[in-house]
């Protein structure tokens, strides 16, 4: 009897013991490290004190920890089943602040005390709810021209009210993400050749359409001295920053561009900038190379997971990731036009932390259950 217990209690808790073996604890050990460096780095802009910039920060950081936990263990199936509802609320924040904020930037809800930026959270979304319905519709289905009409209208729709608050590096982001999960669903390559078409006819219009303060970046982005002290400023003091801090840089609370606050907006988007010049070439191929990490590791848990939902989520997830690490240093060297996108974990704001680990939580759920294959209502 007292074998047959003991055979029982081994029994009940092999899978738990599984799914524990299978939780790949270097991600939240780069999350870890990708936020220390971003609290050290605040620090250093705060003058040496543990000023609102840094606590804000920390506290931003603990709700990520939560997020991260809560798509590391919830049920994939009930995270499929969720995702459009989450993409509904996040959908009438956007719509609020389109009809009812009359503010000229109208990107945050306030909260009191902190504010919520819907269009940030939204990206992350965005690719769960259309991974849960290429899952449900099958990959047989998916291939067809109509089966792209209501992907395109879940992402044009955020995409156009994000432009019109102003945000268009989170409108971009929105968009290329958006597009990468229809182009990894299957579609057939003729209808992606006369989207593409039909979205280089568009430009011209999208252009004509652009905020002043966006055709100046547009213009300047070509020749910054030419608006030195204008429009141009930001990316002129930016590579100064980034040349100055050379190979092993100035050291920590050492760089001449942020401390005297020649930098601007050096706690949010051009945080990278800081940490270049304080740091130098071996502080930003630190940053790169868990970036890099990241990226690869949602690629590799989308390859061999046999649900379609972890596949197509954790691809769209591989494509956020590298999106925000490269637009967000192509913008800072000047590679880009700035269009305010922020490096998760390292830059100022909570909302771009928050969605950022609940995607490397959905990561880490994915693997922990890349043999459970969900079938679709449809069928394949």
């Amino acid at each position: 009897m007292k074998s047959r217990y003991r055979n029982t209690l081994v029994y009940d808790r092999s899978p738990y013991w599984d799914s524990f073996k299978r939780i790949n604890f270097v991600i939240p050990a780069s999350l870890f490290l990708l936020s220390l460096t971003g609290i050290l780095m605040l620090y250093s802009v705060s003058g040496g004190e543990i000023g609102v910039l840094v606590k804000n920060h920390l506290v931003r950081i603990f709700i990520g920890l939560l997020v991260f936990l809560a798509f590391a263990f919830t049920s994939i199936r009930i995270i499929r089943y969720i995702s459009p509802a989450l993409y509904l609320i996040i959908l009438l924040c956007l719509l609020w602040l389109f009809f009812f904020e009359t503010n000229t930037v109208s990107r945050w809800i306030n909260l009191g005390s902190s504010s919520f930026q819907p269009a940030e959270v939204l990206k992350f979304i965005l690719i769960l709810t259309l991974a849960s319905y290429y899952s449900f519709l099958g990959e047989r289905r998916s291939k067809g021209s109509f089966s792209a009409i209501l992907p395109l209208v879940l992402i044009i729709l955020p995409t156009f009210l994000t432009v019109r608050q102003p945000d268009l590096g989170t409108a971009l982001l929105l968009l290329l993400t958006g597009i990468s999960i229809i182009f990894f669903s299957g579609l057939r390559f003729r209808w992606i050749a006369i989207g593409a078409l039909s979205f280089g006819a568009s430009i011209p219009i999208i252009l004509d359409n652009l905020k002043e303060y966006q055709k100046e970046r547009l213009m300047v982005f070509l020749n910054p001295e030419t608006d030195p002290f204008g429009a141009g400023y930001h990316i002129i003091q930016s590579k100064i920053a980034i040349g100055s801090g050379g190979f092993t840089g100035k050291g920590f609370m050492m760089g001449t561009q942020s401390q005297l606050n020649f930098l601007p907006e050096k706690h949010s988007d051009f945080m990278l900038s800081v940490l270049l010049e304080e740091t130098g070439f071996l502080g930003g191929l630190f940053v790169f190379f868990i970036f890099l990490y990241l990226i690869l590791i949602s690629i590799h848990t989308s390859l061999t997971s046999r649900s379609r939902f972890n596949c197509l989520a954790c691809a769209g997830i591989a494509v956020l990731t590298f999106l925000y690490f490269f637009i967000n240093s192509a913008m800072i060297m000047g590679i880009i036009p700035i269009v305010g996108v922020p490096l998760p974990m390292l830059s100022y704001g909570g909302s771009a932390i928050i969605a950022f680990c609940g995607a490397m939580g959905f990561v880490v759920n994915a693997r922990i259950n890349r043999d459970i294959k969900l079938e679709s209502f449809l069928g394949n």
